[in-house]
């Protein structure tokens, strides 16, 4: 195997020399660096990445926190995080299956810090008194929250606004689910919706869900309140278990009530009548964490949140 000294010595030149070559640090002449780096080449010389690490003091490595993997939300997200990292010649290493539990959040975070990796992207979850993390860290997924964490949000103020601009021309009287409002992401989202259903004058019922199973909500939902003409969910998935349910039932969407998603699933497009939801851009959340991820790896100590735009998308369950 060919070692840095093989190369030095081919390119009689120092050991310092090839790895300054090799880490872009240090003055070095043109001709030195393509004589080394067409030697390189030519053995098919590759870095020990350990002692790469060792000398730079940096792993390359990035760790990703998703709650769960089978939601497409999540693993477009991990997407947009991947197209900018590997730019930069960054490596994800990802724990996922952490559901809302702090304690997990905790543990994935002491093991990426033990791999010294470079820095941390982790969904939104409630910091405790006794967190503590030495390294670059950016929460996605979260609230609009003002403290020392870096915080990537889609706009859900607008995400409520935009819900009921696409049933206040139609709709008299909502049906609103979603999840716990402890959640402050829920919390931000139900609370503009309340503002602009006020402002209009339009009657709606609230209805928090913590069922985690969407055909069980679904049922739940369309036994316990009749007199609704349109019904806001919690995601594109309970949106879709709720066409499905009102399929059983005789039930036709739009004509005997609307229904609006959010997140934009790929799914919205296969059911019938196809979904009209709110797209949080996932994509996008995931570039704009990473973005701020390296500046922060980079020296860049700004904890100002970011704030990523949010899209109406308008289909067949609606008017």
């Amino acid at each position: 195997m060919t070692t840095i000294r093989d190369i030095a010595k081919l390119a009689n030149v120092s050991v310092a020399t090839v790895s300054r070559i090799i880490n872009h640090s240090g003055k070095v002449s043109m001709e030195t660096k393509d004589r080394v780096k067409q030697i390189i080449k030519e053995t098919n010389y590759h870095p020990n990445q350990v002692a790469r690490t060792l000398y730079q003091k940096r792993s390359k490595m990035i760790g990703i926190i998703i709650p769960d993997l089978n939601n497409r939300f999540y693993t477009q997200i991990i997407d947009g995080i991947q197209e900018i990292i590997q730019k930069y010649g960054y490596t994800a290493l990802i724990s996922f299956s952490a559901s809302s539990d702090n304690a997990k959040y905790q543990q994935y975070i002491n093991n990426f810090e033990n791999n010294n990796v470079d820095g941390i992207i982790t969904s939104a979850f409630t910091i405790n008194p006794n967190f503590q993390i030495h390294t670059p860290f950016v929460m996605y997924d979260s609230a609009n929250i003002k403290d020392s964490v870096v915080r990537i949000a889609s706009d859900n103020v607008k995400g409520g606004k935009e819900s009921i601009d696409l049933l206040k021309n139609s709709a008299k009287n909502i049906l609103i689910q979603h999840w716990p409002l402890t959640l402050p992401t829920i919390k931000e989202r139900i609370e503009s919706m309340i503002t602009e259903l006020n402002k209009l004058h339009i009657n709606f019922v609230l209805e928090e869900t913590s069922e985690s199973d969407p055909s069980i909500a679904a049922q739940s939902t369309l036994e316990k309140y009749q007199q609704f003409d349109a019904i806001i969910t919690v995601n594109d998935l309970y949106a879709a278990r709720i066409i499905k349910e009102s399929q059983r039932r005789n039930l036709k969407i739009p004509d005997d009530f609307q229904i609006v998603g959010y997140d934009n699933n790929i799914l919205c497009e296969y059911t019938y009548p196809t979904i009209t939801t709110i797209d949080q851009q996932p994509e996008l959340i995931g570039k704009v964490a990473a973005q701020r991820l390296l500046q922060l790896i980079n020296g860049d100590d700004s904890t100002q949140n970011s704030i990523v735009n949010v899209l109406p998308i308008k289909r067949n369950s609606t008017y």
